[in-house]
C-alpha cells in the first residue's frame, strides 16, 4: 500500500509540475531556471503593495510562545505575539535551519541552505555568510520602490562592504555582525579569537562603526527606538520594508532588571541549566548587567530567558501601535519566525516537539512562525495552515507581492545555483489549500528529507529528546520506540545527548500525523524510505556551499584570515568590528581621515 500511496503522490506532483510548465512556470526545486518568471504573473497594483515587517527572532522555541499553549503559563507572557498569531495566520509547518547563519542567508538569497550555505561559520571566516554576486531580498524590493531598511543581528557575513546590509539593498541598518554582542555596550562576545584583552565593539551604523555606544543604554531598546523613528518618519506614499533581527533570545541572556523582577516568582526555580547558563558561552563575566549594579550570585536561565521574551513582546507591541497611530497598520503584512528552534540547554523549551536548536527534529527546524497584519484578508485570519513552507519562501512571496521578478540574473551570470523560494501567497491568501502549497519537498541536508508528510533521515544524529512545557525535565524514549541504534555515549556538545544511528537505510517519520517524532515507521514503510533516500542522492548531486574567498587585500603581509579581522577591528576601526578585505580606497582614505592618521603596519592607499 505505501508503494501505491507514494508513487501516487509521485505522479500528483509531477502533473502539478507539468500543468506549471504548461503556464510558463519554473520547476518546484528550481523555480527561477525560466527567467521571465514573475512577468508571467499577475503583479498587483503598485498602490495596493503592502508595508512589510519581518521579524526573525533568535533562538526562540516552539513553546516559548503562549500561541502554541493549550493552557496558560505562569512563565510564557507573550500577549502581543499571542493576538497577532490568533488575529494572523499560524504556520504549522513553517521551516527553518537548525542554525542561525544558514537561515539568515536562506531569507536573504531565497535559496535553501543546501544552495547556498551549509555551515555556521564565525564572523570572522572568509566564507561566512552569502556570496557576494546573489542578489538579496532587500535589494528585489528595494529596486521595486520599497524604502528598505534592517535592524538587528546581520550574520549574512562581513568580510567585504559587499556583504553588508547597504550592499545587499538595505538604505539603513543598524545591527551587529557577529552571533550575539552584548546587550550594554554591544561589546564582541566571539572575538577570543583576538585575545582575551582586546575590547572590540560590534554594532554598525548603515555605512560605519558606531564611535559613541553609551553603555547604560540597553541594546534592543535602542533597536526600538529606531525602528519607531523609521516608521514615523516614513513617507506613506512609499512601501516600507523593514526587517528587524532582534537579539531576543540569544546569550547572553542579559536583561533589564524591571523585566527581571516580573518573573521573581521563578528565583526559587530548581534550574538544572544554571551552571551551563552562567558559562562564558552563555553569560559574560561582567557583561551580565547594567553598569554600576551588582551581579547576581546565581543565575536562572530560564527566568532571563522568559524575561527576555517578555521584553521582545513589549517591543513588538510598540512597533505595532506605531504602525496604527501612522495609519500604516492597515496595508501592513506583519510576518513573524524563529531562526531556529529553542535551546533547551539555555533556557528555551520545544515542547511538545522533540530536539531544539542544533538538531535536525522537528524542535531545531520547525519555527514558531505566524503571518498578521491588516493585509491579510479577513477570511484568513484565525487560521492555522498546514501546509509546508521554508522561510527561503519569503523571497519570492514577497518579491511577487512588490511586482519584483524573484530570477536573480547576477546569480546566474556568475554561475551559481538558482533561488529554491516558492511563491506561496494564493496559499497564504486562501486560493489554494493545504493539499495545493507550493511547496511538497523540503532537503534539509544531505541527511534529511521531508516529502509531503514523510520525513527521512540517515546517519548518526543526536537523540534530542522531549522538553517539558518549562524546557528541564527533558525524557529519553525506551529502545521500543526507535528502529535506530541508540548508542551509549553523548555528542560531546552542551546538549550532552545521547546519539541515535539510523544507518544508511534510514530511519522515517510521518510528520504530519506524529509531529512530536515519537513513532518511527520505516519498517512498516520501506518503500517510501528506500525511494526517498533514492531522491536525496539526486538532489544532493546539485548542493553548494559557499566557496567565495576574497583576497586578503586589506591588512599587513602575513595575517592568516582571522588575524587580519582582529587587526582592521583594532588598528583600523579604532576597536569596532567591520569589513577586513577588500576595503575600497574611497573609504580607506575616509577612515585614515577619520583616525588622523595611519596606524603602524597599514597598508598604503
Amino acid at each position: 500500500l505505501e508503494v501505491v500511496v507514494f508513487f501516487a503522490w509521485l505522479a500528483f506532483a509531477s502533473a502539478l509540475q507539468r500543468e506549471s510548465s504548461s503556464q510558463g512556470s519554473p520547476s518546484p526545486l528550481h523555480p527561477d531556471r525560466d527567467p521571465s518568471l514573475g512577468e508571467r504573473q499577475h503583479q498587483p497594483n503598485r498602490d495596493s503593495r503592502p508595508h512589510i515587517i519581518f521579524v526573525l527572532v533568535d533562538d526562540l522555541g516552539w513553546g516559548d510562545v503562549g500561541f502554541h499553549l493549550r493552557e496558560p503559563n505562569p512563565e510564557v507572557v507573550t500577549p502581543t505575539m499571542d493576538k497577532l498569531a490568533r488575529g494572523g495566520i499560524r504556520l504549522h509547518r513553517h521551516y527553518v535551519h537548525h542554525s542561525c547563519q544558514q537561515t539568515r542567508v536562506s531569507v536573504q538569497s531565497g535559496r535553501l541552505p543546501v544552495h547556498v550555505k551549509w555551515h555556521n561559520d564565525p564572523w570572522h571566516a572568509a566564507l561566512s555568510g552569502m556570496p557576494t554576486k546573489m542578489t538579496g531580498l532587500g535589494e528585489k524590493l528595494r529596486d521595486a520602490g520599497y524604502s528598505t531598511h534592517f535592524v538587528g543581528k546581520w550574520d549574512i557575513g562581513m568580510a567585504t562592504h559587499g556583504h553588508l546590509p547597504r550592499s545587499r539593498g538595505y538604505s539603513t541598518s543598524l545591527g551587529y555582525f557577529e552571533k550575539s554582542n552584548s546587550q550594554w555596550g554591544s561589546r564582541c562576545i566571539q572575538c577570543e579569537v583576538c585575545g582575551e584583552d582586546v575590547n572590540i565593539t560590534d554594532l554598525w551604523d548603515t555605512d560605519g562603526p558606531v564611535t559613541d555606544v553609551d553603555e547604560t543604554e540597553y541594546q534592543e531598546f535602542k533597536f526600538e527606538k529606531r525602528i519607531n523613528d523609521i516608521i514615523w518618519q516614513h513617507d506613506k506614499s512609499n512601501p516600507l520594508f523593514l526587517f528587524y533581527a532582534p537579539h531576543v533570545a540569544h546569550c547572553p541572556l542579559q536583561v533589564p532588571k524591571e523585566y527581571l523582577d516580573k518573573f521573581a516568582f521563578m528565583s526559587t526555580v530548581n534550574d538544572s541549566q544554571t551552571e551551563s547558563c552562567s558559562t562564558a558561552g552563555h553569560n559574560v563575566k561582567g557583561i551580565n548587567t547594567k553598569p554600576g549594579e551588582p551581579q547576581p550570585e546565581q543565575w536562572n536561565c530560564r527566568r532571563q530567558y522568559r524575561a527576555s521574551v517578555n521584553l521582545l513582546d513589549d517591543i513588538l507591541a510598540s512597533i505595532v501601535q506605531t504602525l496604527k497611530k501612522r495609519s500604516m497598520w492597515r496595508k501592513t503584512l506583519f510576518v513573524f519566525t524563529s531562526d531556529n528552534g529553542g535551546p533547551p540547554n539555555s533556557g528555551g523549551t520545544n515542547f511538545p516537539l522533540r530536539g531544539g536548536k542544533e538538531m535536525m527534529w522537528e524542535g531545531g527546524i520547525r519555527a514558531a512562525a505566524f503571518v498578521s497584519g491588516g493585509f491579510v484578508p479577513e477570511e484568513q485570519r484565525g487560521k492555522t495552515l498546514g501546509g509546508i513552507m521554508h522561510i527561503t519562501d519569503w523571497y519570492s512571496t514577497l518579491s511577487h507581492l512588490a511586482g519584483a521578478n524573484p530570477h536573480d540574473t547576477r546569480a546566474e551570470m556568475a554561475g551559481l545555483p538558482p533561488i529554491d523560494s516558492l511563491n506561496h501567497w494564493d496559499w497564504l491568501s486562501g486560493k489554494v489549500m493545504d493539499a495545493e502549497c507550493p511547496r511538497q519537498e523540503l532537503p534539509v541536508t544531505d541527511s534529511v528529507l521531508i516529502n509531503g508528510p514523510w520525513k527521512f533521515m540517515r546517519g548518526v544524529f543526536a537523540h534530542g529528546g522531549w522538553q517539558g512545557i518549562n524546557s528541564t525535565n527533558n525524557t529519553t524514549p525506551d529502545r521500543g520506540t526507535l528502529s535506530g541504534v541508540l548508542l551509549g555515549r553523548t555528542d560531546g556538545t552542551a546538549h550532552g545527548s545521547q546519539l541515535i544511528d539510523c544507518g544508511s537505510e534510514g530511519c522515517l517519520f510521518n510528520v504530519h500525523d506524529d509531529w512530536t517524532e515519537h513513532t518511527e515507521v520505516r519498517e512498516q514503510h520501506p518503500e517510501v524510505a528506500k525511494n526517498m533516500a533514492r531522491r536525496l542522492d539526486q538532489l544532493a548531486i546539485g548542493f553548494y556551499d559557499n566557496s567565495e574567498a576574497p583576497e586578503l587585500d586589506s591588512c599587513p603581509e602575513g595575517l592568516s584570515t582571522s588575524q587580519c579581522a582582529c587587526w582592521m577591528a583594532t588598528n583600523f576601526y579604532g576597536g569596532h568590528l567591520g569589513p577586513f578585505k577588500g576595503v575600497p580606497t574611497k573609504f580607506y582614505a575616509q577612515r585614515l581621515h577619520a583616525l588622523k592618521g595611519s596606524p603602524a603596519g597599514l597598508p598604503a592607499v
